[in-house]
């Protein structure tokens, strides 16, 4: 686990996965193609998100969920 000033719990890419039940690759593609916000990075160019990130995280996936389901009917 990672720590920065008063950020709260750090979450790495793998813990980011895991807890979404996805693969990193496809994080970094969601990441790539515009899907989630653009994680920030520490000195190593590692990914690391906040709880706040991963919360916003969920809701994106939420509604994008959503409109898919939404325009498969």
């Amino acid at each position: 686990m990672l720590t920065f000033d008063n950020a709260g719990r750090i979450y790495r890419i793998g813990e980011l996965a895991k807890e979404l039940d996805r693969s990193t690759l496809t994080i970094k593609k969601w990441e790539e193609n515009g899907l989630i916000p653009r994680a920030k990075r520490d000195s190593r160019g590692w990914r690391y998100y906040t709880e706040d990130d991963i919360s916003r995280i969920k809701e994106i996936l939420e509604k994008h969920d959503y409109f898919v389901k939404s325009s498969a009917r």
